[in-house]
């Protein structure tokens, strides 16, 4: 494991905690890959887990009543966060990434298509006030419903603080997030915080350890979280 899988790891888990159903993705060519995406999330909007008594993470901007489709770019550093070029400029991969999520009908992948070059140019995604969006409608729609597509960047190794006003999600967002949803504050009712953490299965029970573990009075950064790797 290396610092680009705790990143990876960190991000996946902060979207699952906020009810995302998370994976990455190959993209296959006749030569090696045409490249990989970090993170592919999908979240339906009847979403909910009450017995935790916790809101999802403001930061994400959660579309309301939108099944609520992600692709992510994970980044650690503290240059600026930008899609992969292999992705944003190739149409083939682009629709081939679109076809992974099953959810769009043909006309509404190819408008997407068109629209991500310039809608993920990296001089045009510094200056947005929110992550890029598309409003797509559903596979068999009449129209009546619709999703979103967002394209959301992960600085990992920078924070709110520094990153100014950047549509990104930061290491301090991500891990005060996963440290409320871990300790909260208060007993509460439904759920109980002490429980065989090796349920969280190989690829976080580390992170959850890490985060409950009791001699810790704070979330810490992504350089702890390193440190607690073995990095």
């Amino acid at each position: 494991m290396d610092r680009s899988d705790v990143q990876e790891t960190l991000v996946h888990l902060y979207l699952r905690l906020n009810g995302y159903f998370v994976s990455g993705y190959i993209v296959h060519a006749p030569h090696a890959v045409a490249t990989e995406l970090d993170v592919l999330a999908v979240r339906f909007p009847r979403h909910e887990e009450a017995e935790r008594e916790i809101l999802c993470s403001r930061h994400l901007a959660i579309p309301a009543e939108r099944i609520d489709l992600l692709v992510g770019e994970v980044k650690g550093g503290a240059d600026n966060v930008n899609f992969n070029v292999r992705f944003r400029n190739n149409p083939a991969t682009v629709h081939s990434v679109l076809q992974r999520f099953g959810a769009f009908p043909c006309a509404e992948i190819d408008r997407a298509v068109a629209a991500v070059p310039q809608l993920l140019d990296p001089a045009r995604l510094r200056r947005a006030g929110a992550f890029p969006e598309i409003d797509l409608a559903l596979w068999g729609d009449s129209n009546s419903h619709r999703a979103k597509l967002r394209f959301v960047p992960f600085a990992t190794e920078q924070t709110r603080s520094t990153g100014g006003t950047r549509p990104y999600i930061f290491s301090d967002d991500m891990l005060g997030f996963a440290w409320d949803c871990f300790r909260p504050q208060r007993q509460r009712a439904l759920c109980d915080v002490r429980y065989n953490f090796d349920l969280w299965g190989p690829q976080f029970v580390q992170m959850v350890q890490f985060l409950k573990n009791p001699a810790r009075t704070d979330p810490g950064t992504i350089q702890d979280l390193y440190t607690a790797y073995g990095l």
